[in-house]
């Protein structure tokens, strides 16, 4: 998973106009950069809202 793809997938889960990709989100899950949440799927650890830097910002609401 190359740097672009990670930073796809971390858009794919906080962003709710875009599809996500469970297979990446688990991928992401093993990098350590999103956790899973229950039924809800995944959401980025603070590893994963730093990787995503200002692009995430938007979505951070924590």
């Amino acid at each position: 998973m190359t740097e672009a793809d990670r930073i796809e997938a971390l858009l794919d889960i906080v962003d709710e106009s875009r599809s996500e990709n469970r297979d990446c989100s688990e991928k992401l899950v093993v990098l350590g950069y999103a956790e899973r949440r229950g039924k809800k799927g995944y959401w980025p650890t603070q590893a994963g809202w730093n990787f995503l830097g200002d692009r995430g910002r938007a979505f951070d609401l924590g």
